[in-house]
């Protein structure tokens, strides 16, 4: 060692290597890539400027997004021909859950105090709750709220301005010591939201303004950490809050532009957990407790008091404990664990149907992390005990998942995965029971899923690649279809026998860096779908596309930086798709392509105060495009902000 000092100490040109060799590690590590998973940073989020997490979603492959409009619009998804039920929502280490619905609405999930966004099967050694187990697939992120820190004093603020009224204010507060802190946040969103628009249809092209999208929307909670002693993991309890108003702008040509609809939404969340070792077992303890209301008006239907109005209230709630064991390291792992979620819904107005669901999960895993190969095997069972005035019934459901890899070899570090499940989907209170035209016979969906995955990786002093594909079939049995039958509100629902999904995605990543000062970064993915309608041969939909999933997509991001300043082009493309499962011309629904262009300036004041300045053109060719047919999207539009972090 002191031979070593004093080499250095006269040879600064070696010094000079050593460093460069430190970065070139830090680069190799950054490149590292999982097969079963893609993530966006808060760098990223910042710089896209999504108006919420569907419009992120978009950004990893095997994704069909369907938005019924813009800020603040309705948005679900599918992944690779599954439903978004097939996939666990996680924010924070909590799995968000909706019973009526059966799925998150992620349009009024914000980003603004996004640190990390993360889509694809379990990775890592995060101990998830048991439910977010049952699925293939997950979807999780972590907010600024969710996050501990200690001995720390931090601030986020960010204010944003922009077309059609928008007018977005965020700040969050956290203050530590070393065994105890808390955060605040608060979140203030409005927007007038009629916005001008193109309709083709056929020859004929139709201005309009859409109507009815106005939003005004308020989020606020507190987080306190407590932490035992200071090697151990404190103890979180969160609570979150929503209030939303918004009109709900109705279909272009196929119903009514100048509808009246309005709802009023309420979310009050409270989430604890904590974590403690039993002779070398990681135990996290958990529960969460969700309490939802919902307000539907509709001022123009005609009836003897001359609107309409619908009242639901939700109730969730759940805790378990999750655990895992290493043995030799990190060589082998078991976990699994148990939780129980109790599930409530009522019909304001309608005493005679108030179903309940009471689920009861468990899983046992065992992972192998040799140092050439991955093995992950685990076993899910749920009993479902669901009960109202009419039904009582018990399920029992079985969901086991096999993940294989191997890991990095060669010049381009090759890694092979194999992933298979059996996940199952089970019917919502709305499709069993809304309106009373549910079908209260519906069957849980089952998804037999698999994946072949294969990625190359390469770094050098200045840039680094990495390249996956995934090769994928999923068939599923008893899907559950939706289809309109009056109008928007009543609906014909039923299990379809059999539809087969197949495809391939494809994702690319490169940085290059020129020298000190510039540097360039490319994201693109491109997805390939081709999900049929099994069920009857006999069937005109037989063999077909299903409804609004692209056979094409794909998305792609160009970022060029000069320090601290930066340009970023996002584009998406989606393909033709149809509106409805029988693929002819007249439920075509044309291809289109959006591109954004953000410009950025980032500066600190005394080295703490770091702010960033953000102009951002949207649609800045003012395409004419939906998602989902005669809900228009809104053309060119602005947005600037402005931020504080500390």
């Amino acid at each position: 060692m002191l031979f070593s000092s004093a080499f250095y100490a006269y040879a600064q040109v070696r010094e000079q290597e050593v460093e460069e060799i430190h970065v070139n590690a830090v680069q190799q590590e950054k490149m590292r890539m999982s097969l079963n998973t893609n993530s966006l940073d808060r760098k990223s989020i910042q710089e896209t400027q999504p108006e919420d997490v569907g419009v992120l979603m978009q950004k990893f492959p095997g994704i069909s997004l369907k938005s019924y409009g813009g800020l603040g619009g309705l948005k679900t998804f599918s992944s690779r021909g599954l439903g978004a039920q097939h996939t666990s929502i996680v924010q924070d280490g909590f799995l968000l859950q909706n019973a009526q619905v059966g799925q998150i609405n992620l349009g009024q999930v914000q980003t603004s105090n996004l640190e990390k966004i993360q889509f694809g099967a379990k990775s890592g050694n995060e101990i998830l709750p048991i439910s977010a187990l049952i699925n293939g697939s997950n979807l999780s992120f972590s907010t600024f709220e969710g996050t501990a820190f200690f001995n720390a004093t931090k601030v986020r603020i960010c204010s944003k301005q922009g077309s059609f009224g928008q007018w977005d204010e965020y700040a969050a507060f956290h203050l530590s010591k070393e065994r105890i802190g808390l955060t605040i946040h608060g979140k203030f969103r409005k927007a007038i939201g009629n916005y001008p628009y193109q309709l083709k249809i056929g020859n004929y092209t139709y201005d309009g303004i859409q109507k009815n999208n106005q939003l005004e929307e308020v989020y606020s909670g507190a987080s306190l950490f407590i932490r035992p002693t200071s090697f151990k993991k404190p103890i979180r309890i969160i609570y979150r809050n929503s209030f939303i108003d918004q009109g709900l702008p109705g279909a272009i040509v196929l119903y009514n532009s100048y509808g009246k609809q309005y709802l009023n939404t309420q979310q009050h969340q409270i989430s604890a957990d904590y974590h403690t070792k039993w002779n070398l077992t990681e135990v996290r303890y958990y529960g969460a407790y969700q309490w939802d209301k919902q307000i539907y008006t509709d001022s123009t239907y005609l009836n003897q008091f001359n609107f309409l109005q619908k009242t639901y209230q939700q109730e969730n709630a759940s805790a378990g404990l999750s655990l895992q064991k290493n043995k030799f390291g990190e060589l082998i792992q078991f976990y699994g664990g148990l939780e129980e979620r109790y599930s409530k819904l009522h019909f304001g107005g309608n005493d005679s149907i108030q179903p309940e669901r009471l689920q009861t999960f468990t899983t046992a895993g065992l992972k192998i992390n040799e140092k050439k190969f991955l093995v992950d095997i685990r076993l899910s069972y749920s009993l479902v005990h669901e009960n109202n005035s009419q039904v009582n019934s018990i399920r029992n459901l079985v969901s086991p998942v096999v993940h294989f890899e191997l890991k990095e070899r060669g010049k381009f570090n090759w890694k092979m995965g194999l992933f298979a499940a059996i996940t199952n989907r089970l019917p919502s209170f709305n499709e069993l029971f809304y309106s009373q035209v549910g079908n209260k016979q519906l069957q849980p969906e089952i998804a037999q899923q698999i994946r072949l995955s294969n990625g190359f990786s390469k770094a050098h002093k200045k840039w680094f690649f990495t390249t996956k594909i995934d090769l994928y079939y999923n068939s599923i049995k008893n899907k559950i279809l939706t289809i309109p039958t009056k109008n928007l509100f009543v609906w014909s629902i039923q299990n379809i026998g059999k539809v087969s999904a197949r495809g391939l995605d494809l994702v690319q990543t490169f940085d290059y860096s020129f020298n000190s000062k510039w540097k360039m970064g490319v994201q693109a993915n491109y997805s390939f779908q081709y999900c049929l309608d099994r069920t009857d041969k006999s069937s005109p939909s037989y063999n077909h596309q299903l409804a609004y999933i692209p056979m094409h997509s794909g998305t792609g991001d160009l970022s060029i930086y000069r320090n601290k300043t930066g340009l970023r082009f996002s584009g998406v493309w989606v393909g033709e798709r149809y509106s409805l499962n029988q693929n002819i011309s007249a439920n075509l629904l044309p291809s289109f392509a959006t591109l954004d262009i953000s410009l950025f300036q980032g500066f600190k004041v005394k080295d703490k105060h770091a702010f960033q300045l953000q102009f951002q053109i949207k649609n800045c060719f003012n395409s004419s495009y939906t998602y989902v047919r005669s809900f228009v999207m809104p053309g060119r539009n602005y947005l600037i902000s402005l931020s504080y972090e500390l």
